[in-house]
């Protein structure tokens, strides 16, 4: 994500446990001081990805 500051990289992994609830989420800054709120969607996306995975959309 991108402001008049900076920008900001961010990653999360696959879920972390059998019951996909628990997931981490890695953030670097550069002069961002924003959330990465235009990375919402594509989390959105991929959260749907893995449940069509699992069977459960």
């Amino acid at each position: 994500d991108r402001d008049e500051d900076g920008y900001l990289l961010q990653i999360f992994t696959k879920p972390v446990q059998d019951r996909p609830t628990v997931f981490f989420e890695m953030i670097e800054r550069h002069g961002s001081m924003g959330f990465g709120k235009g990375n919402f969607k594509a989390l959105f996306e991929a959260i749907e990805r893995e449940q069509e995975k699992r069977g459960n959309l």
